[in-house]
């Protein structure tokens, strides 16, 4: 079969613009970062700044009791509401250390998660050397087990909200 530039080039711009996705669903990180960081920014920062935890509820500080609803009606749809929200709850619920201690390295967690590491029978590991990243974790930069287990946690929640079912 031969095709045409102008299909070749179709043909190439529809991959180009599609969207990030794991195995079989969206990348929540790349649709914050299409939909809403025009004007929030990174979804770690608006959630630390600008949502709080109560109890077990998300809130904003102007939509306080219907974050839910408020992200419906803000460009988001159907299944997604419920995945940014927990995105942003889990953000909302921890420091920002990725960040502040490993982004001279490693850019912003989501990009690290994406283009280093990769699940296997539900364990996180690294696509460059192929071991599991708790074991890499416990002898990187003398981190503490504390630290092990918090980097392990949100490196495989990053990887799940990346890597989305």
């Amino acid at each position: 079969m031969r095709l045409t530039l102008r299909t070749s080039i179709i043909l190439i711009l529809a991959v180009m613009l599609t969207p990030v996705t794991g195995a079989t669903g969206l990348d929540l990180h790349w649709l914050w970062d299409d939909r809403c960081a025009d004007c929030h920014g990174h979804s770690g920062a608006f959630a630390r700044q600008f949502l709080r935890v109560s109890g077990d509820e998300l809130q904003g500080w102007h939509h306080v009791h219907d974050l839910r609803l408020f992200l419906h009606n803000h460009y988001l749809a159907g299944k997604e509401v419920d995945a940014v929200y927990n995105m942003l709850y889990a953000q909302a619920s921890i420091q920002e250390r990725f960040k502040n201690e490993c982004s001279n390295c490693h850019e912003s967690a989501s990009k690290f998660v994406r283009d280093r590491l990769v699940f296997r029978d539900g364990v996180l590991f690294s696509r460059i050397t192929g071991h599991p990243v708790r074991g890499f974790l416990e002898h990187h930069k003398n981190l503490e087990p504390d630290d092990v287990d918090f980097y392990t946690e949100l490196l495989t929640r990053i990887a799940h909200e990346v890597y989305r079912p």
